[in-house]
């Protein structure tokens, strides 16, 4: 680490700091953000372990019965419902204790998670093991975004966020071709030994934002300086960083904030894009995609294909999504993307629909075609840049507060639609299920279109300028535009 101290830098002369140096920060960046996404990945082994555990433990017994409609939609959601709680315990827990101390006991709690899941008897014990990946999928909403925000820089960030999003469909992937092909167990035993790689947050400094605010500045500087060394541009990062909290109010008036522009705008865009993400109907069909072929094919087998097809190429995508928005504005791909969803939603619909009336003889290979397509377009955008976007709107100011209520809106829909989804498809059918997601989908992404602005390599400061100063957010020379 080099020996120069702030004080020498302060009048723009440079650390010596070389590429070396600048590979390490990265490191470190991309050390801390691995953490995070595993944390994603074994909550998708979670998510995708009920589409294939379910037909498994139905042709052990022989029989439906053991798991009927009711207990079956009960196993797909009751994690979703689980994370309610959490969603305001684990943000109180990161505001007054860091960003490390809920982290590691999430890591605790993953790992008691898949040892129950394991040893479980009957579909009962797993409902006790689900309980606790509300857990999981609490601090996945909140404080794993709150992470990644706070300990990459702006250069990286969306580019981490986006990962992150790409790892929890790569754990549904992986669950579902383990219960293809292996006995659903393995996915407990695969999820164990990822979970204990999340136990690295051990090795983190606690976060220089969090360390700020608290007015541990000292602290702080050397946290920040083992994530981001040292330079000129990031001493001068540093300074701001001290100088915002040292100016910033502490005490919320919590009317006085629903009230702040600075507060509900960023707070409406974040759950327009939680909502439009759930709306999207790709959740869905990573959860029912077997109900789903099942009704549109009688053979299983081909079911089973298609669900291992389009897991695939949903994980394809979002790493294509990944790389794309470090070349393109993130506005610009997100929207792009959503309209492309729309359209073929529209198409998927008017084909089932032709199907359904004998208008058109079903075939599996359009079908897999379309919904591939489909898949893409919404994986390369909403799905890894709905919580990217999300993490950066957050306002520093009313940091706890947000993420509560954004946290609650994503569970809300999601806890919903997971529920409700068996209802909707028994009621008007996979053509109509997929004409109700068309509709839904499309108002949120024309909601979004009109009002989201551009944050690629933007601060979080910067962010908050643009929607607290409306002189700003009009002027040709806009920092988001």
């Amino acid at each position: 680490m080099s020996s120069c101290h702030y004080e020498e830098v302060r009048n723009d002369t440079d650390c010596e700091e070389d590429q070396k140096e600048s590979v390490q920060s990265i490191l470190k960046q991309t050390f801390i953000a691995t953490t995070v996404w595993m944390q994603y990945f074994v909550a998708g082994l979670c998510v995708g372990a009920p589409t294939v555990f379910i037909p498994q433990i139905r042709n052990e017994a022989n029989s439906t019965t053991i798991i009927d409609d009711e207990l079956g939609s009960w196993l797909y959601s009751t994690s979703s419902f689980a994370m309610y709680p959490w969603i305001f315990i684990l943000p109180m827990m990161a505001s007054r204790y860091g960003r490390k101390l809920p982290q590691l006991v999430t890591a605790v709690c993953t790992t008691i998670t898949f040892v129950i899941l394991y040893y479980a008897q009957n579909p009962y014990h797993i409902l006790v093991s689900e309980v606790l990946q509300g857990f999981i999928y609490g601090g996945n909403i909140t404080i794993r975004i709150l992470i990644t925000t706070e300990y990459t820089s702006a250069k990286y960030r969306g580019l981490f966020l986006s990962i992150k999003s790409a790892c929890f469909f790569w754990g549904i992937w992986v669950a579902n071709a383990i219960g293809t092909y292996f006995y659903w167990k393995n996915i407990a035993i695969v999820g164990f030994f990822c979970s204990i790689y999340t136990y690295t947050v051990i090795f983190w400094p606690e976060s220089p934002y969090w360390l700020a605010s608290k007015e541990r500045f000292e602290e702080c500087k050397t946290s920040y300086r083992w994530i981001y060394g040292y330079s000129v541009h990031s001493e001068k990062k540093l300074k701001d960083l001290i100088s915002w909290y040292n100016d910033r109010e502490d005490n919320v008036d919590f009317f006085k904030m629903l009230r702040d522009k600075e507060f509900y705008k960023p707070i409406l865009l974040c759950m327009s894009t939680v909502i439009q993400y759930h709306l999207s109907g790709k959740v869905v069909c990573f959860l029912y995609i077997l109900d789903i072929f099942k009704s549109i094919t009688s053979d299983t087998a081909t079911a089973y294909a298609a669900m291992l097809i389009l897991d695939g190429v949903s994980v394809f995508g979002m790493y294509v999504g990944s790389y794309l928005s470090k070349v393109l504005k993130r506005r610009t791909l997100y929207m792009w993307t959503s309209f492309i969803g729309v359209f073929f939603l529209l198409m998927i619909s008017i084909y089932l629909y032709l199907v359904r009336f004998s208008i058109l003889t079903e075939n599996n290979y359009i079908t897999i075609g379309l919904l591939a397509i489909y898949t893409i377009s919404i994986s390369c955008g909403p799905m890894i840049l709905c919580l990217s976007i999300y993490g950066e709107f957050i306002p520093i100011k009313y940091q706890l507060y947000s993420y509560m209520i954004t946290g609650l809106t994503f569970a809300v829909f999601f806890s919903a639609v997971v529920k409700l989804t068996p209802s909707i498809l028994a009621a008007f059918g996979v053509d109509g299920t997929f004409l109700f997601y068309f509709v839904t989908f499309g108002l949120c992404t024309v909601y979004l279109y009109v009002y989201m602005p551009e944050t690629k390599n933007k601060t979080q400061k910067e962010i908050e300028l643009f929607f607290k100063d409306d002189s700003i957010k009009n002027s040709e020379s806009s920092p988001l535009k």
